[in-house]
């Protein structure tokens, strides 16, 4: 087990990528992320966002928004607000999967805002912590939310939303399969906060894992704003933690060991360069 902690996403991301890189088999099992303002980006962090992105781009990988927006799509609720998350955005992937072949694509945000209870009825899990977000304001409550069951009155000021669903996923392996399997809520009455817990199975710092950063500090940043109370920290355990070279995980990209340093060295010049500049003015 390893704790990297930081301020900001793309910072503690490439501390991580460079312990992993460091590591024997590049890989390592309950590597804990924790940070502590994951909705705040420097200049540093936005020049590492967009070497990380150029690089995945150019190897053949996924975009980083494109990943963040599997989690939390945050273009239709700047666009829409509320509705767009709850309404526009699922109709239109209703849409989108009357098409595909591959029904869970794009499965993360879609089972958070839809799933069926005891009795085969729909409804929308994150609606619900949003709720007991906002009453957890007032009252000592507790529920948690999992796949096809009852909210359970527990733990004060929690929810939780699993998007592993062993009836459709018990068979994969790879690709379709979900890797996050559990998000957390809390409710901090000492410091009027939603925090954001989130357990990976497996985790592809690589391909994924900065984009998964990024769509769960966006989704942390709604469930909070929308229940009126301050965006608090995100920790991640990634029970399955490796820097990947693009194939691993059913991914599309190709880079290779040397270009994986290249790049991990790259973003850390950027810290250094803007902590030298500190300490020189």
């Amino acid at each position: 087990m390893k704790l990297i902690e930081g301020r900001t996403i793309p910072e503690v991301w490439t501390k991580a990528a460079r312990y992993l890189q460091d590591r024997k088999g590049h890989e390592d099992y309950d590597l804990i992320l924790h940070i502590t303002n994951p909705v705040e980006l420097s200049s540093e962090d936005s020049e590492v966002i967009d070497l990380v992105d150029g690089f995945l781009h150019t190897h053949g990988g996924g975009r980083i928004h494109t990943v963040a927006e599997t989690i939390f799509p945050i273009s239709d609720y700047v666009r829409n607000g509320r509705e767009g998350v709850f309404k526009i955005y699922p109709e239109r992937m209703e849409r989108i999967h009357a098409y595909r072949k591959d029904k869970r694509w794009g499965c993360y945000a879609m089972r958070m805002l839809r799933q069926t209870d005891l009795e085969g009825k729909t409804f929308n899990p994150l609606e619900k912590i949003i709720e007991k977000m906002s009453a957890a304001r007032r009252y000592k409550a507790c529920y948690e939310l999992v796949s096809g069951r009852p909210f359970l009155e527990e733990v004060a000021s929690t929810a939780e939303v699993a998007t592993y669903d062993p009836a459709t996923d018990r068979n994969s392996y790879y690709g379709n399969l979900p890797c996050l399997s559990l998000a957390s809520f809390k409710y901090d009455n000492t410091k009027s906060q939603v925090r954001l817990n989130a357990t990976y199975r497996s985790h592809y710092y690589m391909q994924r894992t900065l984009g998964n950063l990024m769509g769960l500090g966006r989704l942390l940043y709604f469930v909070a704003r929308e229940a009126g109370a301050e965006v608090g920290p995100l920790t991640i355990n990634s029970t399955y933690a490796t820097l990947d070279t693009g194939k691993a995980g059913g991914g599309a990209g190709n880079w290779n060991r040397k270009d994986i340093s290249e790049l991990i060295s790259n973003c850390e010049s950027i810290y250094e360069s803007a902590d030298k500049q500190l300490v020189s003015g």
